[in-house]
């Protein structure tokens, strides 16, 4: 399974995490969490196609090891809590032009979506270059609407909508479809990233995962759950039913 766009894989590993210790690195269910990235890319990506950004040398030879580029090691100023992906992004964007390197687009993978797998980014990207005008495709995952939000000041429940108000409830087939970005992927179109240093315009796609496909790990909560899902293999379920 080849793509016939040209894509830059970036997988974004800083070291260090405060919920869960070396994250990227740590072994889930005996493979290394960024590793389940690198393995996708790779069934749909030649071997130089796919990067790691990582500010770790340690980070770095784990990844090698598993057959990934690491042109460079981040610099210091993108490895910050508050550094912005996007930074992250066109810092590799700018090391793939100046060593003459063309791409279609360029695609950001987040180790802590490890259920995402080579399929399903096939499909994305596909879908993306098939719309003329579409400039992005985002992972996203449905999350329950909101009715109701808190008043700062009483922290009474405000009514949003004035039927729930006179009705005293809402249908659920009249309830809106929201969906949140589920961390699963962000691909745009290279000339598109250029000029909008983001995944995110008027023209952005919207891709929906299922909630195994959507689990972020940022917990150790969510690392049980990740251990779960991969010794009963429901990692294999498109639905994400259990």
């Amino acid at each position: 399974m080849r793509l016939l766009e040209k894509v830059l894989w970036v997988i974004a590993a800083r070291a260090g995490s405060k919920g869960i210790p070396d994250k990227n690195i740590k072994p889930l269910c005996g493979i290394p969490l960024l590793a389940y990235r690198i393995r996708s890319a790779l069934k749909i990506a030649h071997r130089e196609d796919v990067i790691i950004s990582t500010d770790s040398k340690k980070y770095a030879r784990i990844a090698a090891d598993y057959g990934v580029t690491v042109p460079f090691i981040r610099p210091s100023e993108l490895s910050t809590d508050s550094a912005a992906s996007a930074d992250v992004i066109w810092h590799a964007m700018q090391w793939a032009e100046s060593s003459g390197r063309r791409y279609d687009a360029v695609g950001l993978l987040e180790p802590t979506s490890p259920f995402l797998y080579a399929n399903r980014l096939f499909e994305a990207v596909k879908r993306l270059f098939k719309n003329d005008e579409a400039e992005n495709i985002v992972a996203v995952r449905k999350v329950s609407p909101s009715t109701f939000y808190i008043q700062k000041e009483s922290e009474y429940l405000d009514v949003i909508s004035r039927r729930i108000a006179r009705e005293g409830f809402l249908r659920r087939q009249d309830e809106r479809s929201e969906v949140t970005p589920s961390g699963g992927f962000y691909i745009a179109k290279w000339s598109s990233f250029k000029s909008n240093k983001s995944f995110y315009t008027d023209k952005t796609l919207s891709f929906l995962v299922s909630d195994i496909e959507g689990l972020e790990i940022d917990e150790p909560l969510d690392w049980e759950f990740a251990e779960f899902i991969v010794e009963n293999h429901l990692e294999n379920l498109s639905d994400g039913e259990f």
